[in-house]
């Protein structure tokens, strides 16, 4: 009977894994392919999964084999055979691990040289991590956006840093993923091959607001992308336009920008608390400073610290105003 029960267990066993291995051949298990990248990598991934499987196959194999062949029979008190070694088989499993290390590590240098390798006249973007939004300037057209645009079939490199934290910007489809340092370059080259829109997230715990850290990149046609760049210019001073690509969004409210954050204080209140928060100056200088200052007065309630220091030096003097303005004006 208890053989009986063994051996069924080891039927059921094998039908299981082979179960779970017609899955994961046949079902997609990963997000749609939508770069040079993507095709690279899930073949890597694929080679790796059936050289495990069979790996995994074979170990278990000859432990559930040895459990069997080799388990004390009933009635039995005698102890098993001493065994001092066999030195051809542990040559045998010592090169056999080896040399099948050695063949995926090739192979895997192989993908990622031919992966990392920038193109012929790549889009170059730089991206900025701040908690919590991502930045994206196109110095070849001289703008700056928190949308990223990339044309389809245009190979593009990826500078990547961060303002403050450590972040990692990751594109699931593109396969695509580099940590964002603070004063530090990292590169990622890839090519866009499929239209759509497709999500970017943080891979990196950065703070209080890491899970709203989401943006995402649309890929289109060159015309396509080309017009979104003129129009992306010709609103370069709109307050509305300089609030989103400055990200303000992903943690202030303010109703006419369309956000909903909630990390930073609600703009939405701030024409009628402003006075009241710095009665010692004008609402106009409180909301300056709190711009290009930002921890030179907290708002109770909220942590220092989190918002970027820098936009005095990215943003000028004109755009200042006019997002100030923008800010007092709001009903």
């Amino acid at each position: 009977m208890r053989e009986r029960t063994l051996f069924f267990s080891a039927i059921i066993g094998i039908v299981l894994i082979a179960l779970g291995i017609l899955v994961a051949t046949q079902v997609n298990l990963m997000p749609v392919e939508a770069s040079t990248r993507a095709a690279a990598v899930d073949q890597l991934f694929r080679v790796l999964l059936g050289v495990s499987t069979v790996i995994f196959l074979l170990v278990e194999g000859a432990l559930l084999y040895a459990v069997l062949r080799f388990r004390a029979r009933p009635g039995g008190t005698g102890e098993g055979p001493s065994i001092h070694g066999d030195t051809s088989l542990e040559i045998l499993w010592t090169l056999l691990p080896a040399a099948i290390v050695v063949v995926i590590g090739v192979y895997s240098f192989q993908v990622l040289t031919a992966v990392e390798a920038p193109g012929n006249r790549p889009l170059v973007v730089e991206v900025v991590g701040r908690q919590f939004s991502w930045g994206f300037r196109y110095p070849e057209q001289d703008l700056e956006t928190t949308e990223l645009h990339l044309p389809v079939g245009r190979p593009v490199v990826f500078q990547i840093t961060s303002d403050d934290v450590i972040h990692s910007f990751w594109v699931p489809g593109f396969r695509a993923k580099r940590d964002a340092t603070p004063g530090q370059i990292s590169e990622l080259a890839m090519t866009p091959t499929k239209i759509g829109r497709f999500p970017i997230r943080c891979a990196e715990l950065c703070g209080a607001g890491h899970a709203i850290m989401t943006s995402e990149v649309v890929v289109e046609t060159p015309e396509d992308f080309d017009a979104w760049i003129e129009a992306q210019l010709a609103m370069a001073g709109d307050p509305v336009q300089i609030f989103n690509t400055m990200g303000c969004g992903a943690c202030h409210t303010l109703t006419a920008a369309g956000s909903a954050g909630t990390i930073g204080p609600n703009l939405d209140e701030l024409p009628s608390v402003a006075g009241a928060r710095r009665p010692d100056v004008a609402a106009e200088a409180y909301v300056t400073e709190s711009i290009v200052n930002p921890d030179a007065f907290i708002t109770p309630g909220f942590q220092p610290g989190l918002m970027p220091k820098n936009f005095g030096d990215r943003l000028t003097p004109d755009q200042i105003q006019a997002l100030v303005a923008f800010l007092l004006a709001q009903p």
